[in-house]
């Protein structure tokens, strides 16, 4: 009997400890996330401080830059490169390895 006691207050134990670990693990607010289809503008709802940047100078060489983005405005994301097919892309020649036994190098590249 006080064996069975002993088990169900560790069972109410245990069911309480769960209990709150899921009420806490769930968060205070609901989080949402939205996928954007590309191309898309988003509007910013808060400035984004030192944003990494591209500026051209006086050259109009491009340099980095740090710079802040105000609230409301809006950024796209680039478009990503289209590829060429696989017919008219340039494949670079590897230079052969003197020290390759395959290119034939008899001193093994030294």
């Amino acid at each position: 009997m006080l064996c069975r006691q002993r088990l169900q207050t560790r069972l109410k134990m245990v069911l309480v400890v769960m209990a709150f670990v899921s009420v806490f693990a769930s968060g205070c607010g609901r989080v949402r996330t939205v996928l954007v289809p590309p191309g898309e503008p988003v509007r910013l709802r808060e400035p984004v401080k030192k944003a990494k940047v591209w500026v051209a100078d006086k050259d109009g060489k491009e340099v980095p830059g740090e710079v802040t983005v105000p609230a409301g405005w809006y950024a796209l994301a680039p478009e990503p490169e289209a590829k060429a097919p696989a017919s008219e892309r340039k494949v670079k020649a590897a230079k052969p390895n003197p020290a390759d036994p395959k290119t034939g190098a008899r001193d093994g590249g030294l």
